[in-house]
């Protein structure tokens, strides 16, 4: 059995946690702000949310008329992704090797809930949005698109080591009549 090796060893995963770990509070305190009721949120973290919102004209967060698409995106934070940050941040901190499919499927289903989200911005006329404000919103969502696809790739990398995985290059043979690929 392999050493387990220092997470600041370990870039990726180094960032992974720090991912992980900074998006907690966000989700807690920010993203959440839709469902909680006005009350339960600290001045602060609803005036964070206002300057965000008219600052940078994000269409979807804080906005007084239910983007539902969105919303459900909001929903799976709360009922797969904030779970999941706790664990992935003790796994990696530990080095497991079990947490690398589930950061696979974290990050497949992160980047797919992103993507529409930057696409809408970028393309979508009805938010008003000139070009700077388009691009600098997408700034914002890029992350969260970028890593977790990496996720998925070094992930998947790392599951071929483990499982000890080859991918056999294709060999041509001909024959009289035609081409065959083994």
């Amino acid at each position: 059995m392999a050493e387990r090796q220092s997470i600041f060893s370990r870039p990726l995963d180094l960032i992974y946690v720090i991912y992980f770990a900074t998006h907690i509070p966000v989700t807690l305190g920010i993203d959440f702000q839709v469902f909680y009721p006005p009350h339960w949120v600290p001045k602060v973290l609803s005036e964070a949310l206002e300057f965000y919102v008219d600052t940078f004209k994000d269409p979807f967060m804080g906005s007084p008329t239910p983007t539902y698409w969105f919303l459900t995106f909001i929903c799976c934070e709360l009922v797969v992704q904030l779970p999941f940050f706790f664990i992935a941040c003790v796994a990696l901190a530990k080095d497991s090797k079990y947490i690398r499919l589930p950061l696979a499927i974290y990050g497949s289903h992160v980047a797919t809930t992103v993507l529409p989200t930057i696409a809408e911005v970028l393309f979508n006329t009805k938010y008003n949005l000139d070009r700077t404000e388009r691009l600098v919103l997408c700034g914002f969502y890029a992350p969260y698109f970028i890593l977790p696809v990496v996720m998925v790739i070094d992930s998947s990398i790392r599951l071929n080591k483990y499982l000890n995985v080859t991918v056999p290059t294709p060999t041509i043979t001909k024959t009289r009549k035609s081409a065959k690929i083994q």
